[in-house]
C-alpha cells in the first residue's frame, strides 16, 4: 500500500460542498460529476453494450427506399376570366389541409392499385403462392383494399404552409415500385381535382339553366300584368311624379331651415333687448348697437361730449358759459342717440316677428307638400307595386344569365390548378436504416442510460463514502481513516500493517488517529480506549490492533480484547487463546498466561479466553472493573477490542467503564442508518464517544468525492534495517 488519504480531522475546520458561506443549501453539480467518474466503467459498458444492440439493429434492418415528387398546388382555382379575387390565408391552411387528406385518401389509392395492376402481381407473387392451404384466399376486391390501405401507410404528405409546393414521399423495400406508385398517385391527384371541378362547374351550370328559364318566364309574366293595369287604369309612369314630389319638398326643406336660422339670429337679438327699459344706458352697449354705423358714431360722440363735459366742470364749474353750451350739447346728442337706438330696437321685434312669420307659412307648405306625396303614393301604389315587380324580376333573370355565362365559360376551361414539378425517381440509397444516425443514437442512449444509473445507484446507496459522511450524518469529529489494503504478495495483512512497516501510509494513518486522540483532551487525554461498530466485519479489531501497537510506540500498552462471543486477536497473533480476560476475571493471575508481550515487551495482549455463556453478565460485574482498574495501574494505554453495538449490548455496557470510545464504520459498506443507531444507543447511555474512523477507504474512490480527499505517497527516506534507534530510546 504506498498512497494514503489526507484529510481534516475536526469538522469545525471545514465548510461543506454542499453549503454556501451563509448556511444555505446550493446545488452541488461536482457532486453529480463525481458520481459519474466513480461509475465510468460502468457507463462505458452500457454504452458499450447498447452500441452492440444498435449496430446489430442496423445490420439486421430491411432497406427501405423513399421516392419523392414535387407538385405545385394553387390555393386559387384556374378560372377562363380572372378576376383578380384572392382567398385569405385561413382558406389557404384549410385548402392545405384538405389537399393533405385527398392525397393521402382510400379513393386515390385504389387508382393507384388499380393502374399499376398491383392485385395481379401481388398474386403472382410467392408469398401468395406460399400462403397457407387451408385459409380462405381474399378476392380481388379485398386485395385491393389491403393494397390500398398498405399504400396509405407508407405515404406521407409534406409541404405548403411556407410555399406552394407539396412533397408527395412514398417507401418501399422496392425502389422501382417506390418511384411508381408515387407518380402515378400525382397523376391520379391532378386528374381527380380536375374531374371534381368540372363536375361541379356542369352541375352549376345545368342549374342556372333552369333556374333562368324560370325567371324568364316570372318577368314575362310580371311585365304583361303591369302593361294591362296602366291599360285599365290610365296611368302613366310614377317615377316622374314621384321625382317632382321629391325635389319640391327637399327644396321646402331648405328654405325651412334657412327660415329657422333667421329666425333663431332674430330671436337671439330679440331676446337681448326684450327686458332692457327704454333709453337705458344698457342698450349702447347691445352688439346690434355697436353693429350700427350711425348708433355706433353716436355712441362715441356721446363718449367725447361727457368727457369734454368733465373737464369744463373741471375747469370753470356748473355756471359757466361754455359749460352750460356743453351741457346743452351733450343733451342734444343724448336725444339723437336714444332716438337711434330705439329705431335699432324697433327693428329687431319686427324682424323677429318676420321671421317668425315665415317659418310658420314654410311649415304649412310643407305639409302640404307631404300630404300631396302621401295621396300620390296612394293612388298609385298598386302600380308602383307592378313596376317594382318587374324591376326585380329583370334584374335577378340579368344576375343569373351572367352567371350562367361565366359558368358556361369555365365548364369549357380545362386547366389545371395542379402541376407536377419534378416526378419520382428511382432512389439509389436506402432511405432507411440510417447507420451513423443508429449508431449515433445508441451511443446517446447507452450515455444517459449509463449516466442516470449511476446517478440513481448514488442516491440510493446510503453508505459511508467519506469522513465528512461521519461528520454529516454520525455528528461525530472524524479521528481519520485506515487505507484499503489490498491483497498481494509480500504485504502484510491489514492487522499486521503497523508491525510489518511502521512508516507506511496505513501506519501514517493510524498514527494520525492517534494524535487525534491525544489531542482530544490535552490535559487529561484518554488512556481506555473502546473500539466498536456498529455490525461485524467493519475493521473493528483491525484498527484496534494496529492501534495499540502505534501506542505502544510512546508507551506501556495493553491490546485487551472484550469481545467475548467471536474473539480473533490471538488467531491474528497465533497466540494461546485458552487463557485471557476471562479467566482473569474468574480468578486467574496475571502470571497465569494471560498476558502476551510483542513489540519489545511495549505491547501485551489479552485474549479473550476461555468462551462462556453468559457475557454480558461477566462484563457488567464488579470483578470486570476491579480487574480493568488493575490493568489500568499496570498500563499506560489500554485498548479493547469490543464487540459491535447493534447485535450485541456488551458495547453500551463497556463505554461506560472506558474514557473514551472510538466508533469505526467500513467506507462503502457501514449504512448510514445502521450507525446512527448504534451510535444513538451509546450516547444515550451517557458514553465518551471521542469520534470515528473510515476504514478501508479505497484512495482513488474517495478521491471522486471531492479534491480535497487527494492522495499522496510517503513523504521521507525509508531507514535501512539496523539503522533504527533502539526500543528504550524510541518515545
Amino acid at each position: 500500500m504506498n498512497e494514503v488519504v489526507t484529510q481534516q480531522v475536526f469538522r469545525g475546520s471545514r465548510m461543506h460542498e454542499n453549503k454556501t458561506l451563509d448556511g444555505e443549501e446550493s446545488v452541488d453539480l461536482g457532486h453529480y460529476w463525481r458520481a459519474v467518474r466513480r461509475a465510468k466503467w460502468g457507463i462505458l459498458l452500457i454504452t458499450l453494450v447498447s452500441l452492440l444492440i444498435g449496430v446489430m439493429v442496423a445490420r439486421t434492418a430491411e432497406p427501405a427506399f423513399k421516392a419523392t415528387a414535387k407538385i405545385l398546388a394553387d390555393p386559387q382555382p384556374p378560372k377562363a376570366n380572372d378576376d383578380g379575387r384572392s382567398i385569405s390565408a385561413s382558406l389557404v391552411l384549410l385548402f392545405y389541409q384538405t389537399q393533405y387528406e385527398i392525397i393521402n385518401s382510400r379513393i386515390l389509392a385504389g387508382i393507384v392499385v388499380d393502374k399499376l395492376g398491383l392485385v395481379e402481381r401481388f398474386k403472382q407473387s410467392d408469398a401468395y403462392k406460399d400462403r397457407d392451404p387451408s385459409s380462405k384466399p381474399m378476392s380481388d376486391a379485398e386485395l385491393r383494399i389491403v393494397m390500398a390501405a398498405k399504400i396509405q401507410d407508407n405515404l406521407s404528405v409534406s409541404g405548403g404552409r411556407q410555399s406552394q409546393i407539396i412533397n408527395i414521399s412514398y417507401v418501399s423495400s422496392d425502389p422501382v415500385q417506390a418511384a411508381a406508385i408515387v407518380n402515378t398517385l400525382s397523376e391520379a391527384y391532378i386528374q381527380y381535382g380536375l374531374e371534381s371541378r368540372l363536375g361541379e362547374l356542369k352541375n352549376t351550370e345545368l342549374w342556372l339553366s333552369e333556374q333562368s328559364a324560370q325567371l324568364k318566364a316570372a318577368l314575362y309574366a310580371s311585365e304583361v300584368k303591369l302593361s294591362q293595369f296602366r291599360s285599365q287604369q290610365g296611368l302613366v309612369d310614377t317615377e316622374q311624379q314621384q321625382s317632382l314630389a321629391n325635389s319640391q319638398l327637399q327644396s321646402l326643406n331648405g328654405e325651412l331651415i334657412r327660415a329657422q336660422t333667421r329666425l333663431s339670429s332674430a330671436e337671439e337679438q330679440y331676446l337681448l333687448v326684450k327686458d332692457v327699459k327704454v333709453n337705458s344706458p344698457e342698450l349702447y352697449s347691445l352688439g346690434p348697437v355697436l353693429q350700427n354705423a350711425a348708433a355706433s358714431g353716436l355712441v362715441i360722440e356721446r363718449a367725447r361730449l361727457e368727457q369734454r363735459v368733465n373737464e369744463l366742470f373741471e375747469r370753470y364749474g356748473e355756471k359757466h358759459p361754455k359749460m352750460i353750451a356743453a351741457r346743452a350739447e351733450l343733451k342734444s346728442a343724448t336725444e339723437i342717440l336714444a332716438a337711434e337706438v330705439n329705431k335699432i330696437v324697433e327693428n329687431i321685434e319686427k324682424d323677429y316677428q318676420l321671421a317668425k312669420v315665415q317659418v310658420s307659412n314654410i311649415e304649412k307648405l310643407i305639409d302640404k307638400s307631404r300630404n300631396d306625396i302621401q295621396e300620390l303614393q296612394s293612388d298609385n301604389f298598386s302600380l308602383v307595386s307592378l313596376e317594382r315587380e318587374v324591376e326585380n324580376n329583370r334584374r335577378i333573370y340579368e344576375n343569373f344569365q351572367i352567371s350562367l355565362l361565366e359558368a358556361s365559360g369555365n365548364s369549357e376551361y380545362n386547366a389545371s390548378n395542379i402541376t407536377i414539378i419534378d416526378s419520382a425517381t428511382v432512389p439509389l440509397k436506402p432511405f432507411k436504416p440510417n447507420i451513423k444516425l443508429i449508431i449515433m443514437l445508441s451511443v446517446i442512449t447507452g450515455l444517459i442510460v449509463g449516466i442516470a444509473m449511476a446517478l440513481l445507484l448514488d442516491a440510493f446507496n446510503k453508505t459511508f463514502k467519506t469522513p465528512d459522511n461521519i461528520e454529516d450524518n454520525l455528528h461525530l469529529p472524524t479521528l481519520g481513516i485506515t487505507p484499503l489494503v489490498k491483497k498481494k504478495k509480500n504485504i502484510a495483512k491489514p492487522e499486521m500493517q503497523y508491525l510489518d512497516d511502521s512508516l507506511s501510509p496505513f501506519s501514517e494513518s493510524v498514527n494520525t488517529i492517534r494524535t487525534g486522540l491525544l489531542f482530544s483532551n490535552i490535559d487529561k487525554p484518554p488512556k481506555t480506549l473502546l473500539i466498536t461498530s456498529s455490525e461485524g466485519g467493519e475493521g473493528k479489531s483491525t484498527l484496534a490492533i494496529n492501534l495499540a501497537v502505534a501506542f505502544s510506540n510512546i508507551g506501556k500498552t495493553l491490546l485487551l480484547e472484550v469481545d467475548l462471543r467471536k474473539p480473533s486477536i490471538a488467531k491474528c497473533f497465533d497466540i494461546p487463546f485458552n487463557q485471557g480476560l476471562t479467566d482473569l476475571i474468574m480468578g486467574a493471575s496475571l502470571e497465569e498466561n494471560v498476558l502476551h508481550k510483542i513489540n519489545n515487551e511495549k505491547l501485551s495482549i489479552m485474549p479473550c479466553g476461555t468462551i462462556i455463556r453468559n457475557p454480558i453478565e461477566l462484563l457488567s460485574s464488579r470483578k470486570f472493573e476491579e480487574v480493568l482498574a488493575t490493568l489500568n495501574e499496570h498500563f499506560e494505554y489500554i485498548v479493547l477490542d469490543g464487540p459491535p453495538t447493534i447485535p450485541v449490548s456488551d458495547a453500551c455496557i463497556l463505554a461506560n467503564k472506558v474514557d473514551g470510545v472510538i466508533f469505526v464504520s467500513k467506507a462503502e459498506e457501514t449504512k448510514i442508518s445502521i450507525a446512527k443507531e448504534a451510535v444513538s444507543r451509546l450516547q444515550k447511555l451517557n458514553a465518551n464517544v471521542i469520534g470515528a474512523v473510515l476504514t478501508a477507504a479505497d484512495p482513488k474512490k474517495m478521491s471522486y468525492y471531492g479534491e480535497h480527499f487527494h492522495t499522496a505517497e510517503y513523504y521521507g527516506v525509508t531507514p535501512k534495517k539496523g539503522d533504527e534507534p533502539k526500543p528504550e530510546a524510541a518515545i
